[in-house]
Order: C-alpha cells, then sequence, then structure tokens
C-alpha cells in the first residue's frame, strides 16, 4: 500500500534538523562574540603598547633655558620609526604648536581638546594608522610647559595576531562542527534503529499475515507495538467472526434449498415440465448461493492464513485431474493434464486452489460449446515454467472471447453471454483466490480460451 503522507517529513530528518541548526546557529553567535572580543583584547594590548612608548618619550622631555626639549637619543629615534611589523610615527609639539621631534603634521590639536589622552585611527602619509595623542605638562621655575606627545602605527602586527587567532579558532571550530555533525547523524541513526526494524519487520510480513509482532522493543516503542497486536486481534477474531457467520449462513441457506429439492422430487413426476422448471430453478439458487459464499469466504481482506502451507503444485493439480476428469468426460469433453518435470512448491490452501481451477473448468464447460449445446474439443490443465514464474494454465477449444471482452470476463457479475444463466462471479473468485496465492490471472485466446495463473515466485522460494 502506497504511504498518503508522502510529502511529510521523516522523524530522522526533523531530529537532525533540529539538533544541527541550533548548533550551528549557536556556534555562528559564539564565534562573532570571540571575534569582536579577541578584536577589542588585541587593541587594547596594542593600545597599551602604544601609549607605554609615548609615556617613555614623556621621560625624555626636558625644560632648558623655559624652553621644552627632548633628549633622545638616535639609536631610540630609530627603533621607534622602524618598528619589526610596520612603521611607527611619532612627534612631540609644545603649546605653540611647534615640533620638537618626529613627524611634522602628525598630531591635530583638536584631537585633545578636554581630553589628556585620546587612541584614534587616522592616515598619515597616505598609511592608516592607530595613534595616541597624550597630553603631558612640565614645570619648570613657577611656569607649566605643555607637551603633546603622538605615537602612530601601521596595524599590520595587530591585524596578523588577530588573523592567526581568528584562524586557528575557526580550523578548531570546524573541526567540531564536523565531528558534531558526524556524532549527530549516528547518533540519530543509532536512536531510530529500533524504529526502522519494526518498519522492516512491518514491511517483511505478508499483508494478510495477522500474527502478533514479536518485537524487542524499547519502551518508547512498546506501547505502538501493544497497539498494532491489539488490532492484528482484533482483525483475526472478527475474520474468525465472518468465517463463522458464512459458515452458518452456508448451512442455513442449504439445508431448506435441499428440502425444498427433496419436497419437489416427491411431489412432481420427474419428467413433468413443472419438476424440471423447478429442480433447475433450485440447482441456479443453489449454485449462486455456493457462488456468493465462496466469493466471500475468499475475499483477501478476510481470509486466515494460517490454512495456507507449502504444497507439490504438481501433485495438487495431478489428484485435481483425477478427480475432475469423470465430470469432464460426463459432459462430453476430452480431458488432458501437461505436467512439467520439475517439482513446484507453493504456499496455498487446496481446497480454495482446487476451487479455483473448478470454477475455470465450470466456466469452460458451460461455453466451450456449439450452437447445438455440444462440447467442443479438449480441456487442457497444463503447468508451465518461464523465468521466475509458474503458470497454470486451464484452456479450452472452444469460440474463446472476444478481444475486448477479454479485461472484463474477471470482474464481479460480468458475463459474457448474458442470455445463459450463471452467477457472474466465477471467475471474479479464480481472481480472488489468485490474489490470494500473490498471483496474477490472464485470459487469452488460442484457439479457444486459456486462463492462467501466473505465480511469480522466485525458484528459491517455490521449491
Amino acid at each position: 500500500m502506497e504511504s498518503t503522507y508522502k510529502n511529510t517529513i521523516s522523524i530522522k530528518s526533523r531530529l537532525i534538523k533540529w539538533l544541527i541548526f541550533p548548533f550551528a546557529l549557536l556556534s555562528v553567535i559564539l564565534f562573532i562574540y570571540i571575534y569582536l572580543n579577541l578584536q577589542e583584547k588585541v587593541n587594547s594590548f596594542f593600545d597599551n603598547r602604544l601609549f607605554a612608548t609615548a609615556q617613555s618619550i614623556k621621560e625624555n622631555i626636558g625644560i632648558e633655558n623655559s624652553k621644552l626639549f627632548i633628549d633622545l637619543p638616535n639609536f631610540s629615534i630609530d627603533l621607534l620609526s622602524n618598528h619589526e611589523q610596520g612603521l611607527v610615527y611619532y612627534s612631540v609639539v609644545n603649546e605653540e604648536g611647534e615640533l620638537l621631534i618626529g613627524h611634522g603634521l602628525l598630531f591635530n590639536k583638536r584631537i585633545l581638546i578636554n581630553r589628556k589622552k585620546r587612541f584614534y585611527n587616522l592616515t598619515y602619509d597616505g598609511v592608516k594608522l592607530r595613534a595616541v595623542s597624550y597630553k603631558t605638562t612640565l614645570n619648570s621655575a613657577g611656569k607649566i610647559h605643555t607637551a603633546y606627545i603622538t605615537i602612530g602605527e601601521t596595524t599590520e602586527e595587530r591585524e596578523e595576531n588577530i588573523n592567526y587567532v581568528l584562524t586557528l579558532m575557526f580550523i578548531i571550530m570546524a573541526i567540531v562542527i564536523f565531528f558534531t555533525i558526524t556524532i549527530t547523524i549516528i547518533a540519530v541513526n543509532k536512536g531510530l534503529k529500533p524504529l526502522n526494524n519494526l518498519k522492516k519487520i512491518i514491511k517483511k510480513r505478508d499483508d494478510r499475515d495477522l500474527e502478533p509482532l514479536v518485537f524487542n522493543a524499547p519502551k518508547e516503542l512498546e506501547d505502538i507495538v501493544n497497539s498494532i497486536n491489539i488490532l492484528l486481534s482484533r482483525s483475526r477474531d472478527t475474520i474468525d467472526y465472518i468465517e463463522q457467520f458464512n459458515s452458518d449462513i452456508s448451512h442455513q441457506l442449504r439445508t431448506p434449498l435441499a428440502e425444498m429439492k427433496v419436497k419437489i422430487q416427491l411431489h412432481y413426476e420427474k419428467n413433468s415440465e413443472d419438476f424440471i422448471a423447478l429442480n433447475s430453478l433450485l440447482n441456479n439458487m443453489t449454485h449462486i448461493t455456493e457462488q456468493l459464499l465462496l466469493y466471500a469466504k475468499t475475499n483477501p481482506n478476510t481470509i486466515n492464513l494460517k490454512r495456507f502451507e507449502k504444497r507439490s503444485l504438481n501433485q495438487l493439480c495431478k489428484e485435481y485431474c483425477l478427480r475432475t476428469a469423470p465430470r469432464v468426460y460426463a459432459k462430453g469433453f476430452e480431458f488432458a493434464f501437461e505436467n512439467i518435470d520439475e517439482e513446484v512448491f507453493i504456499q496455498t490452501d487446496s481446497i480454495l486452489l482446487e476451487s479455483m481451477m473448478d470454477n475455470i473448468i465450470n466456466n469452460t464447460i458451460h461455453y466451450a460449446i456449439d450452437e447445438n449445446g455440444n462440447p467442443i474439443g479438449t480441456i487442457t490443465l497444463s503447468l508451465e515454467r518461464h523465468n521466475n514464474t509458474v503458470w497454470l494454465n486451464i484452456k479450452d477449444e472452444g469460440k474463446g472471447v472476444p478481444k475486448q471482452n477479454l479485461k472484463s470476463i474477471f470482474e464481479r457479475y460480468y458475463r459474457v453471454d448474458s442470455s445463459k444463466q450463471g452467477s457472474g462471479l466465477g471467475l471474479s473468485i479464480v481472481k480472488q483466490i489468485a490474489v490470494l496465492h500473490q498471483a496474477k490471472v490472464l485470459a487469452s485466446n488460442e484457439n479457444g480460451l486459456k486462463i492462467s495463473i501466473v505465480f511469480n515466485h522466485k525458484e528459491e522460494e517455490i521449491n
């Protein structure tokens, strides 16, 4: 049976989605947080180093002749100007804006309005710098002298440190995410394994198998398995009830019909027109009743598979032919059985299988006659092997069935010749019994009507 919910998302997909999506979101948030925090820490470190350099310059500022001067050795100037990774720019400016040492135009006095110290980014001589400007004062002879110290450095070193840490962090997070996803998928598969096992057991079972599910279910599935078994038990009870009901109906209908037949025989002469008409009517009623009961009995939804057992199809057909041949000969037909050398075994209910062959034979006897009602030719029951299928054929040598009607002859109440008596159930019962045996039923014209039951089983399943 095809699933009604083809577009439903699987539990596995849902679990993986709900486990991985929050983790991925958390990873992104964590990555952004670490990036911002790391950037702040690295900038803080380099800013403090920059300020420490500015303070070291302050230690070299002196006053001579009421003027500020810088006592900075040449090697110190070289160290300041040639940073290990990048360049350093510096300047010391007095209150009047006069450059005491360093790079001119590096300091803008407006930077320190109402501030003593400020870190900021600027572009100097076409180079992007991170800089600190620092205001310091010296007191000499009661006079206060002000100096503005500015140190700026290119950002290669701090960017390189940030990128190095981020790259390392990205690799670590990628490894963690990969293993998390892998472990999540493995865990989901492991967690769903009992459910998948239950699914395989159910799919492997025959649709008509109503035996309880035997499954070592974990606690989460115990209620589901118990519910399925309760449903199967109720279905078995329903089938048993229907079978008992059919049996009771069969008994209750057959008994009055048999009594009516005896009374007709007692009250009418066998050659009288009334006896012939009433006896024919009773025979027809009996036949229809039997066919209706057999049709109900062979309903695939109400069959009890316990009755099916492994039997030799060759032996069943041979025994059936021995019992049926006298009846066929009595109707004026020849009868033949063509066996195959290979012995074929199938799971079958022998009574139903014989009922199926009976209905085909009866249909043949009924229709394989000429205009005068005389039987035509031979009825042949044969077995054939075609690849992975075994065909049980019953063929007559009558007129066959018009090609356009071949597909309809297995429909319930369909009769090719409506002028003839019959229930119209015979071949539909044949189809039902074939379905019970997981077989197909085919009809074709081959110098007469040929009905084939195709058991579509592999060789190892049959033998």
